[in-house]
């Protein structure tokens, strides 16, 4: 049984619903991009029973995920962490995501991240 502390704090109330893509920022030892031209739509849908899916075109992936503190944390099948995101900023609008990459090339201070940014999907209103 996994514990999903994303329905039970506010952090994790506020991240339930549909997240689209917006855009993303790539840093890797001062090297920069960032790119808000993506060629399918992604959209993230974080459900208060603590599964996320992640949508593109015809395709969905989902996975157990949990939040602990500012830490956005997906979850393999054995409930094992698989990715760790921190939560740079949730408000009813908008979500930024960090996460910290492995270095492409052997050797010490070196910096790779991702920084992924979204917007919140209307809901649909009967």
């Amino acid at each position: 049984m996994i514990a999903i502390s994303g329905c039970t704090s506010p952090v994790g109330d506020r991240l339930v619903g549909e997240w689209r893509l917006d855009s993303a920022y790539y840093f890797y030892n001062n090297f920069e991009y960032a790119g808000d031209s993506w060629h399918q739509e992604e959209i993230y849908e974080f459900t208060t029973d603590g599964v996320a899916f992640t949508k593109a075109v015809n395709a969905s992936i989902s996975n157990q995920y949990e939040v602990k503190g500012k830490e956005l944390i997906y979850l393999d099948e054995q409930g094992n962490p698989l990715n760790t995101y921190e939560i740079l900023k949730l408000t009813k609008s908008q979500l930024a995501l960090k996460t910290e990459k492995e270095p492409l090339f052997k050797g010490p201070n070196q910096n790779r991240y991702q920084i992924r940014y979204f917007s919140r999907v209307p809901t649909a209103k009967p």
